[in-house]
């Protein structure tokens, strides 16, 4: 049977939006006596639908569904122009439905009216509304329980309705019809059965009459209209068919139809009947004929029913019959026609013509269903398909091996989202399996880049090794798994025939799909004809001559051996290439199949290169490819030699397949109103069916091109000349890509999914708002993103927008097989030639119309493809040179591509893939300035072409490029593309100096600008961008570049700001960078900073003058910015916490020490900085900045005094300031807070806060620097005094008191917090010994600037405790004096007397005891010093005082012996020590004399 077309799925139908309504039932109940009764009154629930042609100015057909699997639901939309686009009603029962419903328009056409019946006997009448959105009132929803009215327990066999009318067909062969929705139930009439002997009503009387049973069993009822009467034709078991009127409710017609007699035991199963119209009166009448004893065996008889109108209507039934085997797959649906008859069968759809006279032949046909389709497309047609998709892709990347895996997935994953095979329910349950999950509202959020993540995960999860193999093993078994669901979710449930436009429909379980014709291109390329005066009707009268047809039939005889020796996988792999990621090229993928087709698969596919395989498995197929390259070689050869014989020549054969060619090229139509021409047919019909023709045209092209490749390949063993290869290689190659192009072009547009907008696109996400638009035009633009919307619709939806055209249908809702073929020629023809049908060069304009739609709706990628695309192929023409002509086409392709390359960059690009994006835009936009044409061209873009506005006027060559790259720089601003803006930034500038301002071609609003004004805006865009790009030399070379001297400080203060916020301000003081000219500036505006800029700010101003000014050598006002930067951490600090004051402090301390270091590099005659007032910037100094190599001259002395007068800020108080915040650091340090308040002279508590808290240097330091002469030696005293004082109380709380020892411990705890004594007792003596050893240390180092401080320590620690132990290393102080107890202090004296005044009797007198036997034991040597004059050896003052002490204590009677002994001790020495006077006085008389 000759195939004549095939089915076009409506793309979205298996996402209808539905409203859910649940029917509200007050007959819920059901009573346990009528059970099985309920349960089988009614047939059960199957999966059925039907459809309601209504009519009108907008015709569409009415689609009811029932599913099995929810046998309670009742699925109602509009088959319309707008679907799948508008919403459908779900209603659901409470009862399991039976495979019936009735659906159709009211006589007022205000709402629609819906029966249907639940297997228990529930009839129910529901009134819609006309938007399908609810129930139209819920006064009028009536339910019906029709058991009541019965009183056998024969079941249902058949319902039938109509508006008024509900019809109940039984087994036992009676017909019962309620008015429902006519009449009450109570009102007489309202249930009648139709009989024989009665056509009046019996009412509920009747069922309890007993008759016999006449006729079999009601098998099936079909209600019409012939001739203005309502007729109810009914097929009985036994084969008889009756009618009956209903409005007279008698029958008018009954006939016993003869039983085939082609097999025995037939039964009549199902009757189907053509429309009547008035103008016939022959109406066509089917049944289905099952045999009963042979599985399977079905024959559908047509009969001619006949018509005769007079008295009454006449029916007869004609005796010619016609049948038609129903061979192969059960017959579902039959529709008849006046003139066909079509069958609905699992595998296809046959048409079939009958009642034709004797001089014409039957014509029969079938059309391909659209699992053909999607098999194909998921490799399921046979098992070789898919393995040599592995095999053919191993042998392409034979050197790329890491490719192999994602291209070939990429391939499955186009195929997987290919319009017309990806759907929304199939895909969910093939997740299912995978253990994937998702709500429904999860599921619909998800966009095609989000499925194919998805999609990904599980493959690659399943196939855990990253070999190709099994990768390739989990992709078929997911398409695999997808397929079974596929075909299960799409089970065929009905056909939609419309017989007044001759369309036919299809109604699928989740989706719905209408039936087109096949492309007369198609139908020969299939090879369905291989008659030669076939051509003709083809529509391909090509040649005039017979031998001309009979070589293109052996030229297709070999494209099609070609074809079949690589399969759908050649084509599937060039398509990726072309479109997909460029993994490899498409030029590189004709000579690879080529040498496939030469030389078989290669190396790669062998045995040993095919892990996942048997060995004996690989080796056997191997065997298998190879015979099978034998057979296409010598197959190929000798039809090659033959085609040569026939022909006689090749250029014969080539100016055939030229010929040949003009059949492929898209055809050219002139649609003079836009595409107002495409709205008449469904959107998504109308780009399904051009993907379907697109796909077969661009196979074939792509056939016809490996064809003349192998050609060329095998030239010399066919004779080929080499004028014959040259011509191939330059004419027809060309022709043929050029070809190639144009149809992948279109079906890239017809399967390509449109982009989502992206998040941060606030253009988009303000369109997508679509506040002035209508509501139809903001819905289809929030499909952006997902599988079921094309480019190709969001096109034709953009023109039909653009235009006005409202879609309006011609010839009803559907149109004919056809009418879609001759609609998608013309849509395609609108793609490629565009609404007037100009041949343009190379499809340059209307690639670029194109573009523009697309960029206006954010298609980045599909613009970039085609625009690519349209390039290349213009290179490949060899024609480069003649596209650039003046009207500037090629320039207008290049300034669209660099728009979509920009606009790419801020679509999830970074890194490397961002910076390649950008550097191509800019190569774009520069080959957009340089091409003839290009002011002219570029200038007729209009402000709402989806681009950004150049918006200037003008064709002089420099003022144009410099507009041009001045708006280019500008875009790449708007996207944040600094690399971009500052090329053409520079290119701009390169404009300026051969530009006259004063000219014509340079116009500009306001005023005109002068050329130090444009190069100033642009080397300040240049210093912009080189700052956003982090390159600080050229940022300052713009800077310095820059003629502007307003716009250069600007740059420079911001140059400034960027450098300190990136922490690279340092440069400033390197000396990398060359000051010409702008040092002060720089010191201005740091010291500006500096001012205003937080104190604690890093890097510090501050510390940046002082870096950049001591490089200079400006050691003065180094020094003064870095004092300014400490006098400000004193007044502005406001932190408290302890870290933060101590670094503050640091901070002050660093910053003074370095303005006391950069003050020594100067002289000192000047080393002295200006108190000046914080914020103002320093005057200028009429003293030497550098330090002087010559002495300063006498004569300005004065001068430099009455200055140092003035000013008196100089190294000496800087050092004062730095002592005193020394202090204030290292009290901070130990939480003791005192604040510095100036430099005129330490105040006398800061020393005593040092002792206290023991920083004994700092507050020597402190004293020494502040106090001199008398005041110094006052504050040692009290400082040695204060540490004597710490000596003794540590000595006085180290004892232990016994008080310790009451306190008892309860638990461990307390234990730990009450330490033992032992521990205590252990740490005050380690906090004594360090006193001690503290006040031996700085009295050992400071007795030389006051020599009585080993006196005032030891009168210290004596008047705080008299009983006292003096240490040992102090007496020795004391000592020092070792030939006599008289001296300067410390002397023995000072002791003696300390001991005699605070009561220590005993350390005297053996003090003195001990000095004098140290006199009287004097060596010989030293005996001449005590024999000096006037030298007083002993404190005899203090000693009487002694002496009169211990009187004192015997005469009170206090301890009497102690103070005996000690006087008695006194005045032996004593006595020994006069009579050893005595003696030297002698010997001094008589040396004398």
């Amino acid at each position: 049977m000759r195939v004549a077309g095939m089915e076009v799925p409506i793309i979205g139908s298996d996402s209808i939006n539905w409203i859910d309504l649940t029917v509200p039932s007050s007959l819920n109940h059901i009573g346990s006596d009528s059970n099985n009764v309920a349960a089988t009154f009614a047939f059960p629930t199957s999966d059925s639908a039907s459809a309601t042609f209504v009519g009108g100015d907008s015709p569409f057909h009415l689609v009811w569904r029932i599913h099995k699997t929810e046998p309670n639901a009742l699925e109602i939309f509009k088959l319309s122009q707008e679907f799948p686009h508008n919403t459908g009603l779900r209603l659901s029962f409470p009862h399991p439905l039976s495979p019936f419903a009735f659906v159709s328009a009211s006589p007022t056409n205000s709402h629609y009216l819906l029966y249907t019946v639940t297997v228990s006997g529930i009839a129910y009448f529901i009134k819609l509304s006309k938007d399908l959105s609810s129930i139209f009132s819920s006064d009028e929803l009536i339910e019906l329980d029709v058991r009541t009215y019965f009183s056998s327990d024969e079941p249902v066999t058949c319902i039938a309705a109509n508006p008024g009318c509900l019809l109940f067909g039984r087994n036992d062969g009676s017909v019962t019809c309620f008015q429902l929705g006519l009449l009450h139930q109570t009102a007489p009439g309202f249930v009648y059965e139709l009989r024989d002997d009665s056509g009046v009503s019996l009412g509920r009387l009747w069922g309890f009459m007993s008759r016999g049973r006449v006729v079999g069993a009601v098998q099936d009822l079909i209600i019409t209209e012939m001739h203005g009467k309502k007729i109810l034709f009914v097929l009985h078991r036994d084969g008889i068919i009756r009618a009956w009127d209903l409005s007279s409710r008698s029958r008018i017609f009954s006939h016993a139809l003869v039983v085939p007699t082609l097999f025995v035991g037939a039964t009549s199963t199902r009757l189907w009947l053509g429309e009547s119209s008035n103008d016939s009166n022959i109406v066509p009448l089917a049944i289905l004929y099952k045999s009963n004893l042979e599985v399977g065996m079905e024959v559908i008889y047509v009969y001619s029913l006949c018509c005769c109108m007079g008295d009454r209507m006449i029916l007869s039934v004609d005796s010619s019959v016609q049948n038609f085997p129903v061979d192969e797959g059960g017959c579902i649906d039959v529709k008849l026609t006046s003139d066909k008859i079509w069958i609905l069968k699992d595998n296809g759809l046959a048409c079939h013509q009958f009642f034709c006279s004797s001089s014409a032949m039957e014509e029969e046909c079938c059309y391909a269903l659209h699992e053909e389709f999607v098999a194909d497309q998921l490799f399921q047609n046979s098992e070789h398909t898919s393995d040599d998709l592995i095999s053919i892709t191993r042998s392409i990347f034979s050197t790329g091996k890491d490719h192999i895996v994602p291209f070939v997935s990429s391939i499955f994953l186009r195929r997987l989202l290919h319009p017309g095979v990806y759907h929304n329910m199939v895909l969910r349950a093939t997740f299912l399996d995978y253990g994937k999950h998702w709500t429904d509202n999860e599921f619909q959020s998800l966009t095609v880049d989000g499925l194919k993540k998805e999609i990904l995960s599980l493959v690659e999860h399943e196939g855990m090794a990253e070999s190709p193999i099994s990768i390739f093993q989990g992709w078929k078994k997911f398409c695999c798994r997808y397929f079974e669901y596929w075909c299960k979710n799409n089970a065929l449930y009905a056909l939609i025939v419309q017989s007044t436009s001759g369309a036919v429909g299809l109604i699928r379980k989740h989706s719905v799909s209408l039936f087109r014709s096949l492309e007369n291109t198609e139908l020969l390329v299939d090879g369905l004809s291989e008659d030669l005066g076939d051509l003709v009707s083809f529509g391909l009268d090509l040649f005039d001559d017979n031998s001309d047809r009979e070589i293109l039939f052996e030229v297709l005889r070999c494209v099609i051996n070609i074809s079949q020796q690589l399969g759908k996988t050649g084509s599937f792999i060039f398509y990726e290439s072309f479109v997909g990621r460029q993994i490899i090229s498409s030029e590189e993928i004709i000579p690879r199949l080529v040498k496939i087709l030469e030389t078989g698969y290669g190396s790669s596919t062998k045995v040993g290169h095919l892990p996942g395989l048997g060995a004996d498995v690989a080796w056997e197929r191997e065997q298998i490819n190879h015979k099978n390259l034998r057979k296409f070689s010598v197959d190929m050869l000798l039809s090659l030699h033959d085609l040569f014989k026939k022909a006689a020549s090749w250029r014969k054969v080539l100016d055939v397949i030229e010929s040949y060619l003009q059949v492929l090229v898209p055809q050219n139509f002139t649609q003079n109103s836009g595409a107002e021409t495409l709205f008449c047919l469904n959107n998504s019909i109308l780009v399904q069916a051009s993907c379907q023709i697109a796909k077969t045209m661009f196979e074939s092209a792509l056939d016809i091109l490996l064809f003349v490749s192998y050609l060329m390949t095998i030239g010399g063993q066919i004779n080929m000349t080499h004028d014959d290869i040259s011509r191939t290689q330059v004419e027809l190659v060309p022709m043929i890509e050029e070809i190639i192009s144009e149809w992948l072009i279109i079906l890239f547009f017809s399967t390509t999914p449109s982009e989502s907008p992206a998040i941060e696109d606030f253009s988009s996400q303000l369109s997508l708002l679509q506040i002035d638009n209508k509501i139809n035009k903001r819905s289809w633009r929030e499909k952006l993103g997902k599988c079921d919307f094309t480019l190709a619709s969001l096109l034709l939806l953009n023109d039909q927008s653009s235009t006005g055209h409202e879609r309006r249908l011609s010839l009803g809702c559907l149109p004919h097989p056809q009418d879609v073929i001759s609609l998608v020629q013309k849509f395609t023809s609108w793609i490629v030639w565009g609404n007037t049908g100009e041949i343009s060069s190379s499809f340059l304009r209307r690639s670029t119309e194109l573009a523009i739609v697309l960029l206006r709706h954010g298609q980045y990628n599909a613009v970039e493809y085609l625009l690519t695309t349209v390039e290349a192929n213009a290179r490949e023409e060899r024609i480069f040179k003649s596209i650039q002509d003046a009207s500037g086409d090629w320039c207008l392709l290049q300034h669209l591509l660099g728009c979509c390359l920009v606009a790419q960059t801020q679509h999830r690009l970074h890194g490397i893939q961002k910076g390649r994006k950008v550097s191509e835009a800019v190569s774009c936009f520069f080959r957009a300035a340089s091409g003839e044409g290009a002011s002219q061209a570029l200038q007729s873009l209009s402000d709402e072409a989806g681009v950004p506005f150049l918006g200037f006027n003008g064709h002089i060559s420099a003022a144009w490029k410099l507009h041009y790259y001045e708006w280019a720089m500008q875009l790449f601003e708007q996207y944040n593309i600094s690399e971009g803006a500052c090329q053409f930034a520079l290119a701009a500038l390169e404009q300026v100096d051969s530009l006259d301002l004063t000219g014509d071609g340079y116009e500009r609003e306001p005023s005109n600008e002068s050329t130090t004004s444009i190069k100033g805006r642009l080397w300040a865009n240049i210093f912009k961008h080189a700052l956003d790009l982090n390159l600080l030399n050229d940022a300052y070379c713009a800077i310095i570049s820059n003629p502007d001297e307003e716009s250069k400080y600007i740059c420079l203060r911001r140059f400034i700001i960027v450098l300190n916020d990136l922490g690279a301000i340092k440069i400033l003081c390197n000396g990398q960078l060359p000051f010409i000219g702008l040092a002060d500036k720089i010191e201005r505006e740091l010291a500006w900073k500096a001012e205003r800029s937080d104190i604690l700010a890093k890097p510090n101003p501050y510390k940046l003058l002082y870096a950049f000014e001591m490089h200079r050598h400006n050691w003065r006002r180094a020094a003064s910015y870095i004092y300014l930067y400490a006098a400000r951490l004193r007044t502005d600090s406001v932190l408290k916490d302890k870290q933060h004051i101590s670094i503050t402090l640091q901070e002050r301390l660093n910053a003074l020490s370095a303005a006391v270091n950069a003050l020594h590099l100067v002289h000192p005659a000047y080393a002295w900085i200006d108190p000046l007032c914080e914020g103002h910037p320093l005057q200028n100094e009429r003293y030497p900045r550098k330090k002087a190599r010559k002495t300063v001259k006498e004569q300005s002395g004065n001068d430099v005094q009455a200055q140092r007068l003035q000013f008196c800020i100089d190294i000496e108080k800087l050092e004062y300031e730095f002592v005193l915040t020394s202090a204030e650091y290292l009290l901070s340090l130990s939480n003791v807070k005192w604040t510095y308040s100036g430099i005129q002279k330490a105040p006398s508590d800061l020393v005593e806060l040092l002792v206290q808290t023991n920083l004994y240097e700092m507050a020597f330091s402190v004293v020494l620097k502040f106090w001199k002469d008398s005041e110094l030696n006052r504050e040692l005293e009290n400082i040695f005094s204060a540490i004597s004082l710490k000596c003794c109380h540590s000595t006085v709380s180290s004892s232990w008191t016994g008080v310790h020892n009451l306190l008892l411990t309860s638990s461990k705890d307390e234990v730990v917090v009450c330490s033992s004594p032992d521990m205590e007792a252990t740490s005050q003596q380690t906090k004594t010994n360090c006193h001690w050893e503290t006040l031996e240390h700085y009295l050992e180092q400071y007795k030389h600037f006051h020599s009585r401080l080993p006196v005032v320590v030891a009168e210290t620690l004596l008047h705080t405790d008299p009983q006292m132990e003096l240490p040992l290393w102090l007496v020795k102080m004391f000592k020092e004096w070792s030939w006599r107890m008289t001296g300067p202090d410390p002397s023995p004296a000072s002791l003696f007397q300390l001991y005699v005044d605070y009561g220590r009797y005993t350390e005297a007198t053996n003090l003195f005891l001990e000095y004098v036997e140290v006199f009287a034991s004097t060596r010989p040597m030293d005996i001449i010093n005590r024999k000096k004059p006037s030298t007083v050896w002993f404190p005899y003052n203090t000693l009487e005082r002694l002496w009169c002490q211990l009187e004192g204590l015997i005469s009170s009677g206090h301890m009497v012996d102690q103070c005996d002994k000690l006087k008695r001790l006194l005045h032996g020495a004593l006595v020994n020590h006069l009579k050893q006077l005595k003696v030297d006085s002698d010997d001094a008389i008589s040396s004398a004399g």
